[in-house]
């Protein structure tokens, strides 16, 4: 302890960064699960343990029989159906019918509508609104349709449409046999709920069920598609920002924990020398690295639940995600709190078991050594590492694997790429001081600067992890902020591809069993819409050319609505029923024109071989076809129809109406998903702005952390300097001069480190975007706003600590042993 005291300003820096980067990583988890957590609540609040609800419109004729509900429960993919009977039945005391639901007894609609109680024959449940308008209690007895029912529970109003309806629950077979007697008609229940079994696809299932009856009404008990796999990305994206968090403040941790190791040697190497063993030294330095980190860790941990309302509140209207304010979740902040004990434990591993295996002289020669051993080594190493790198790179992009591999390829060659940085960075870091700053930083900048490189050139050793850790904090912003970037302006222009139409259609299934015609001249019938044109999947088709064979991507389509939507050219002539129209690049690359006529083919299962389909005549060549079809082929063509429905293009003058009623076809086609181009341009915006809000929230909390760190290492560094500036000032540099020496240096390492970052960070951006090579845009905003930090911090805090070491009496600074 006494050696804490000794050191208290760098183990307080310490236990402060390890502090806030568990602040920042317990909070984005934590809300991240409570989004996710809000989201399955919602569900189980609207539609309760239910995969599916099937039954007609209540203006159909169609009733569900019990051979039509035999049907369904024998499907070897459903786990449970319950059978729910909708009435109105008229409550005596009101003389008023309210809305009845007749359930039976088991987890399904008691998890739909939120009651507990079994009934049987003579038993009620209403909502708490309700009873208290009859001033009804739990065992009063109700007279509905003037028959005595016994109230055995209430329950919550529900009040998700705005107003609270009012509602009955009774035993289903009650309630069936009201609607029996009233309509004089066998009706089985109103609708079903369904649980489907385990990893079995929903709209797979509803699609079976909708072959029963095409006429049946089936919704699907799923979240929203868009929010879904927002959230699942946005876990991601803050779970591999918060093991960069983690990394970063290990560096930091490391380069302090690097200087108390460095201030406490000498200490050790006399312990050494009065026969403490290596055991007791390793013991020593454990507990007190491991003292740090639990500190760090629980005022972290401390923070969290002490600002969990505030944080979440604040994070919500930032990044515009709903949460539930929720009790704090004790077991998944004390997991990730000791994840990332571990993991900073680890880092501090290195440096103290380092420390422990050096001889008593050896720890006194070591603290002072200035230069690197084995240089060739390491110069060669990483020449092996960047050459390995390189031909990795030339395989990710060349080699017939590299749609499987390339990915894993490109990722390794990065790492490669900054492993060698690391090795080769301190022996070159000299030499480019030596040849480049002396000479031409002293007629910029003057001879304080020449004295300031002069001085850092035999520093670089024991600094190194400073210069690193400014560069790991900029290879994250550059990283960072370039693929989020990126990743917006392409996700746009990618809309923009996709949206041949104000709104599309799509088929969320592979084995689709829309009828693409009859679909399209459903929506076609629609009010707001202006047009519809229809899309198959691509089929695969063999065509043969100047003697050879080439795959053909074909996609059916009505060629008519295709052209009256202005989503390729009018054709002159009528279109015969073997026609092809080509893009121009596959045009270009088979070598045909319009007028050719060539053998078509397309492989058959059944046979396993290509079957002839005749020859097909090019009509036409476009610049290029939708959805990257080689070809369309119409839907008149009784020859290539081994596709299915897949989407339809849809144009309106009131998008918004139009989505709105286009939303109403999914209980007829459960499959199918809406988008509108204006909406998904929103919903695109407003992703990338949640994901940029945290990475800058992650960006300024690193360079927050990083300022603490760096400044903190750094100030030791120049006070470790005292007498040689005790002995400039007595050689008589000015105080001007000395803050000008000071500065520089101080300057000079950020410099380093952020120059390098950046190179870095570009490099291994280009690297990693060649899995999809294209522009990527660089955020210039980011990268000079943690430039600017970093240098007017350092330049702030530098001028105070340059201030408080001339303050200092001249003969004792010259007697200072810098310890």
């Amino acid at each position: 302890m006494r050696l804490f005291k000794a050191n208290k300003f760098i183990v307080f820096s310490s236990i402060l960064s390890i502090a806030i980067s568990a602040t920042l990583v317990l909070s984005m988890v934590l809300f991240s699960f409570n989004a996710q957590n809000t989201l399955k609540n919602q569900m189980k609040q609207a539609y309760g343990e239910m995969d599916l609800s099937v039954g007609f419109n209540m203006d159909q004729s169609n009733v569900l029989t019990p051979k039509l509900v035999n049907e369904i429960v024998q499907n070897k993919k459903v786990n449970k159906v319950s059978k729910v009977s909708i009435a109105h039945l008229n409550v005596n005391k009101m003389d008023t019918a309210i809305y009845t639901v007749g359930a039976e007894n088991n987890y399904l609609p008691k998890s739909r509508y939120h009651f507990t109680e079994d009934l049987n024959e003579e038993s009620v449940v209403m909502n708490k609104g309700l009873a208290k308008v009859l001033h009804a209690k739990i065992g009063d007895k109700i007279l509905i349709e003037n028959k005595k029912y016994t109230l055995v529970e209430t329950v919550d109003d529900l009040t998700a449409t705005g107003s609270a309806p009012d509602m009955l629950i009774l035993n289903q077979k009650v309630v069936k046999s009201y609607i029996q007697a009233k309509d004089n008609r066998k009706a089985e229940a109103t609708y079903l709920l369904i649980k489907a079994k385990k990893n079995v696809n929903t709209l797979t299932l509803a699609n079976q069920i909708k072959s029963y009856d095409k006429d049946l009404r089936i919704d699907i008990a799923e979240q929203d598609y868009g929010v879904k796999s927002n959230l699942q990305s946005l876990h991601l994206f803050i779970v591999v920002l918060s093991v960069l968090v983690l990394i970063v403040t290990s560096l930091i941790i490391i380069s302090n924990f690097e200087l108390l190791l460095y201030k406490m040697r000498n200490q050790f190497a006399i312990m050494r020398s009065l026969g403490a063993s290596t055991k007791q030294i390793s013991k020593i330095i454990m507990i007190q690295s491991t003292v740090i980190n639990i500190t760090g860790i629980s005022l972290g941990f401390i923070l969290n639940f002490l600002s969990q309302r505030t944080l979440y509140s604040w994070v919500e209207k930032l990044f515009n995600i709903p949460t539930t304010p929720s009790e704090f979740n004790v077991g998944a902040a004390i997991s990730i709190s000791i994840l990332a004990f571990i993991v900073i434990q680890l880092f501090l591993f290195v440096p103290a078991y380092r420390s422990t295996k050096v001889l008593p002289l050896k720890t006194m020669e070591e603290n002072e050594k200035l230069n690197y051993s084995y240089s060739k080594v390491r110069v060669t190493l990483s020449k092996v590492l960047v050459g390995i790198a390189v031909f990795l790179i030339i395989g990710s992009q060349v080699l017939p694997t590299r749609g499987t591999y390339g990915p894993a390829m490109l990722l390794i060659s990065a790492v490669l790429v900054l492993l060698a940085f690391v090795l080769v960075f301190p022996i070159w870091l000299p030499k480019i001081l030596e040849w480049f700053f002396l000479p031409y930083g002293q007629r910029l900048f003057g001879q304080e600067f020449y004295i300031s490189v002069k001085n850092l050139i035999p520093q670089v050793r024991k600094n190194t992890a400073i210069i690193l850790m400014i560069s790991s904090l900029m290879i994250i912003a550059v990283f960072g902020s370039v693929t989020l970037r990126t990743i917006q302006i392409s996700q746009l222009e990618q809309l923009k591809k996709d949206f041949a139409t104000p709104i599309l259609i799509e088929t969320r299934i592979d084995n689709s069993k829309i009828n693409s015609m009859e679909f399209t001249k459903t929506v076609e019938e629609l009010s707001g819409v202006k047009s519809v044109s229809n899309f198959s999947t691509l089929g695969l088709a063999e065509l043969q050319t100047e003697g050879k064979k080439v795959d053909m991507n074909y996609a059916v389509v009505d060629l008519k609505r295709l052209q009256a939507q202005g989503l390729m050219a009018h054709l002159n002539s009528k279109t015969p029923s073997n026609g092809l129209i080509l893009s121009e690049r596959f045009a270009q690359q088979s070598h045909l024109k319009v007028g050719q006529t060539v053998p078509v083919g397309e492989f058959s299962n059944e046979t396993q071989i290509v079957e002839s389909k005749g020859t097909f005549k090019v009509i036409a060549i476009e610049k290029q076809l939708l959805n990257n079809a080689d070809a369309y082929v119409d839907w008149n063509n009784q020859k290539l129809l081994d596709v299915i429905f897949y989407t339809l293009y849809v144009d309106s003058e009131h998008i918004k109406n139009t989505v709105n009623e286009l939303e109403e076809l999914k209980s007829q086609y459960p499959e199918i998903k809406i988008s509108n181009y204006e909406q998904s341009v929103k919903e695109a915006n407003k992703m990338f702005y949640q994901r940029w809000g945290i990475f800058i929230l992650v960006i300024a909390t690193l360079v927050a952390s990083t300022m603490v760190g760096v400044f903190n290492s750094l100030a030791n560094n120049i006070y470790s300097k005292r007498k040689e500036f005790a002995v400039l000032r007595a050689m008589g540099v000015t105080p001007k001069g000395l803050r000008k020496v000071i500065l520089s240096q101080v300057n000079l390492y950020i410099g380093i480190g952020l120059i390098i970052g950046i190179i870095m960070g570009l490099l291994t951006t280009f690297i990693l975007f060649l899995v999809d090579p294209g522009e990527f845009v660089i955020d210039y905003k980011v990268i000079i706003t943690v430039s600017l930090l970093m240098l007017a911090g350092s330049t702030l805090i530098f001028w105070f600590v340059g201030n408080k070491i001339l303050s200092q009496e001249l003969s004792i600074e010259l007697t200072n042993d810098n310890k």
